[in-house]
């Protein structure tokens, strides 16, 4: 969904330890979130199907402002990706927009602002945005079609074998769409649903984060498209809600937070941002849109 002007390169801003605690927290964060996380993968590998996957982000739609951070407690860190690189919050940032429709141009739309982009109903990309570099999802080793950006197949792949040896293998049922096929998919599911509920659970030509080439929506290996209640109930959706952001990737719209994403549940759409920003976001306890809001300040 997002833009293509060379020409408005900006970089994201290095979050930097302020001190040695500072580090030091960190560090026993990141060792915490690891214990979590294998623990909850022996629990998710045990419980066969069984309940919903706890939704990433869970209580955020309680969040006045984004200027207020969650109190909620959650795993935190992950080994940090090469050449990834992390938004510093803005001291003046107003509160997070509320949804509504528009076509307002969005912010940090260069290609290097990937990790930092926010579309949504209201901010779109320019028109003519197509990323550079978007490669088959097969080289990831992922069955499905469609393609994502070179700088998301290495933790892409890295998701995939682990998700296969927690016997949660997955597919990929939709990855990058341009803005025309974008404008095509929303048609159709206005001509199914009504215009009005389409806008629920489909973005508008412009407004998708897929057209970023960084955005993937999952499914079950071999199995049919993931849009149905019973993906929300799977071994591969409560692996991904529990696992992904470890390879740097955020489910967009998680349970219960449609104020704060603008958008219905959707256990099968994930963005990847990198493992620095997806773990940070993962302890913040915010949506991806809030957390972006915060924290991708102007340069």
């Amino acid at each position: 969904m997002h833009r293509h002007p060379e020409d408005a390169r900006s970089t994201v801003r290095l979050v930097r330890q302020a001190d040695g605690r500072r580090a030091q927290s960190l560090t026993l964060m990141v060792v915490l979130a690891t214990i979590a996380s294998a623990i909850a993968e022996i629990a998710i590998g045990t419980r066969g199907s069984g309940s919903g996957a706890t939704a990433i982000g869970t209580g955020v739609a309680s969040i006045a402002s984004v200027g207020i951070p969650s109190r909620e407690t959650h795993g935190g860190g992950a080994t940090m990706s090469p050449g990834a690189r992390s938004p510093a919050p803005s001291p003046t940032t107003p509160p997070l927009a509320a949804c509504r429709y528009a076509d307002e141009p969005a912010a940090h739309v260069a290609y290097d602002d990937w990790q930092r982009t926010i579309v949504d109903t209201t901010s779109r990309l320019p028109k003519g945005y197509v990323p550079p570099d978007l490669v088959t999802v097969s080289r990831a080793g992922l069955s499905g079609r469609g393609s994502i950006r070179l700088i998301a197949i290495a933790d892409l792949k890295a998701l995939a074998v682990a998700a296969g040896k927690a016997r949660a293998r997955l597919a990929v049922e939709s990855a990058y769409r341009s803005e025309a096929r974008q404008q095509r998919t929303f048609a159709g599911w206005a001509r199914t649903s009504g215009d009005a509920e389409a806008r629920r659970f489909s973005a508008r030509a412009g407004h998708s984060e897929h057209q970023l080439g960084t955005a993937i929506d999952f499914k079950v290996a071999g199995g049919g498209s993931p849009w149905t209640r019973a993906f929300a109930h799977s071994l591969q959706a409560r692996w991904l809600a529990a696992n992904a952001w470890r390879f740097g990737w955020i489910q967009s719209y998680p349970a219960g937070a449609e104020t704060q994403t603008c958008y219905g549940r959707e256990a099968w759409h994930y963005r990847y941002v990198g493992r620095q920003v997806a773990a940070e976001v993962h302890v913040s306890g915010l949506t991806l849109r809030a957390w972006l809001w915060l924290h991708a300040s102007a340069d």
